[in-house]
């Protein structure tokens, strides 16, 4: 659950795991300096000197609403993705990171151990979203891409600063070898993981056979599109893609020393 300062104010963002979270804090720490309540070295941490069950960017409602008191933030948001992709995303994520799953496990098999999960498992990556995202969230769908926010930011913050585009990061591989192809799941597998987050699918507007929101995609003006156009051309020069490689080369090369530095320590 970051939340960060943005002049006066204080905005909470409700990071669903999965859902797009290291670009929008890659952007918010760019735009409004660093995030709160964020540990990405959580897991470098011996388990018997942790202090909560999960790393707290990753906290679920009721935690949030024993640490906070109401109305404590100005504005709060939100990323939300289809269950089914999320899932997914999930499985290989595990699988191919955080290697909590064993190599060679079938997705279906894996499915199969969530109906019985014990709470904050996998650091809340399979939380239903429902128990992460409050009542009062401004909802963003990660299918509609992120563009909406940064005008959105500027509503809330009342003032036009920072990029204009939010850059991707954080892709499949970025941390490591992929292991395997994209999993495809069976129609038994969409079936189940309908049941385990049937709230998810009806809270925020999702089709189990589709796999975008039932929700309309957000209208940019004008003045945003063209400043995102530009912010395109301006990303796609020779000397900035070389630099966006070399800050992409950067991350992952850290990443890699993060896990290397964790599993040493395990």
């Amino acid at each position: 659950m970051p939340f960060f300062r943005a002049g006066p104010q204080l905005i909470y963002y409700a990071h669903v795991p999965k859902c797009g979270g290291s670009t929008v804090a890659d952007y918010v720490s760019t735009r409004f300096g660093g995030l709160a309540f964020s540990d990405s070295r959580f897991y470098m941490i011996d388990e018997k000197e942790r202090w909560s069950k999960t790393s707290p960017q990753h906290i679920n409602l009721p935690a949030l609403d024993r640490l906070f008191p109401e109305h404590f933030f100005d504005h709060s948001f939100a990323i939300v993705r289809h269950p089914v992709a999320r899932v997914v995303s999930a499985f290989h994520f595990q699988m191919e990171v955080e290697h909590k799953i064993a190599p060679g496990t079938s997705f279906g098999a894996w499915l199969d151990t969530l109906t019985d999960l014990p709470p904050y498992s996998y650091d809340n990556h399979l939380r239903p979203m429902d128990e992460i995202v409050p009542p009062e969230a401004e909802i963003f769908y990660l299918e509609h891409g992120l563009d909406a926010l940064i005008p959105w930011f500027d509503r809330v913050t009342g003032e036009k600063s920072g990029p204009r585009l939010l850059a991707h990061v954080n892709k499949r591989g970025d941390h490591g070898r992929v292991s395997s192809a994209k999993v495809q799941p069976t129609q038994a597998e969409i079936r189940l993981i309908t049941e385990l987050f049937h709230i998810d699918f009806d809270r925020f507007g999702y089709d189990p056979g589709h796999p975008k929101p039932l929700a309309a995609p957000p209208v940019l003006s004008p003045e945003d599109i063209a400043d995102r156009e530009r912010a395109l051309a301006d990303a796609s020069r020779p000397g900035n893609r070389l630099m966006d490689n070399w800050r992409q080369t950067r991350r992952k090369i850290g990443n890699r020393l993060l896990r290397d530095a964790e599993s040493r320590g395990k």
